[in-house]
């Protein structure tokens, strides 16, 4: 099958809407067997598989469901491209925060420059581009994207496998950052930088929430899910120190340390043990400067560890 088959297909459904208003339910989302939720990406998964190029296994078997998944596991397999063609996939970053909000099938280019271009888009509309209800053919700026992706289904190519994960028995960053967006999300999880029992279940339910494989496995594609729900609703993004301070925001296996001591200190209320820097955090690391005749600023500082008792060198997550 060709380029010129996935246009078309993407052309026969202009002007499909989703039914009831405002409801996401599509018949692409019927297809794809996860109904009623955002279809940007289903919409771009449904044309190819359509045309006669189904996408790789990247969501599910049948393409992805979240645009920065599709980033993710793309960036992974070398197939950004920076020279789109007719029928490639293009993925959106509205506000240039480095998180995918939107996706569709590049068309053309529509001026010498370069600058502005047609694509295919399924969830959109004038005034909502994200979640509009809509096929429409619409003209972008080339300011507004996150990637180009020349997809191997385009290749007639067999998909490669995936073995970048995060899963059981890890640990360092990633997994710190991995649980902080858990976190941020209300699962209950600490956020200490090793990837245990308790991270692999919260992550099982994850997956189970979004009706995806329920591995207990993190994916650079789910990692993506993950983010992309992080930042919608929009969030502050979770700070992380490398230096010898901490305070309200951070996150990591340092804080865990700091509520630990707080607690042997006699805390009151006792802390939760999560790893989280945040207001309950605070006030008792103030009422603890108070009782020490320290500097009442809420920051941990050398001078605040010391009096913890715990070694201001301690690893710090970047």
């Amino acid at each position: 099958m060709s380029r010129e088959s996935i246009l078309a297909t993407a052309a026969a459904e202009n002007g499909t809407k989703e039914s009831p208003k405002e409801s996401n339910r599509t018949k692409y989302g019927k297809w794809y067997g996860l109904d009623g939720v955002k279809w940007c990406a289903i919409f771009v998964s449904f044309v190819y598989d359509h045309a006669g190029n189904p996408l790789e296994q990247i969501d599910s078997v049948h393409g992805y469901q979240a645009c920065q998944s599709g980033y993710n596991f793309w960036k992974r397999k070398g197939r950004l491209t920076k020279d789109p063609q007719p029928a490639d996939i293009v993925l959106y970053d509205w506000d240039g925060d480095g998180v995918c909000d939107h996706t569709g099938i590049f068309v053309r280019w529509i001026d010498a420059g370069k600058t502005k271009f047609e694509a295919w888009e399924g969830n959109t509309t004038q005034g909502n581009d994200s979640d509009g209800g809509e096929v429409m053919l619409r003209t972008r700026n080339r300011s507004t994207v996150r990637a180009f992706v020349s997809p191997l289904a385009l290749e007639n190519a067999s998909p490669l496998n995936n073995n970048d994960v995060l899963e059981r028995g890890d640990s360092g960053t990633d997994v710190v950052v991995l649980q902080k967006m858990l976190f941020d999300l209300h699962f209950k999880i600490t956020v200490d930088g090793d990837f245990g029992p308790e991270t692999e279940n919260v992550v099982r339910q994850f997956q189970e929430k979004h009706h995806l494989a329920v591995t207990g496995k993190v994916t650079t594609e789910l990692f993506g899910a993950i983010q992309e729900e992080v930042n919608q609703p929009r969030i502050a993004d979770p700070k992380f120190t490398t230096g010898s301070y901490l305070r309200n925001g951070d996150a990591g296996s340092a804080v865990l340390a700091i509520q630990k001591a707080l607690n042997k200190k006699g805390a009151n209320p006792k802390l939760e043990e999560n790893g989280v820097f945040q207001s309950a955090t605070l006030s008792a690391v103030k009422e603890f400067q108070q009782q020490k005749g320290l500097e009442v600023d809420g920051i941990v500082g050398p001078l605040t560890f010391t009096a913890l008792g715990i070694n201001n060198t301690v690893a710090m997550v970047a």
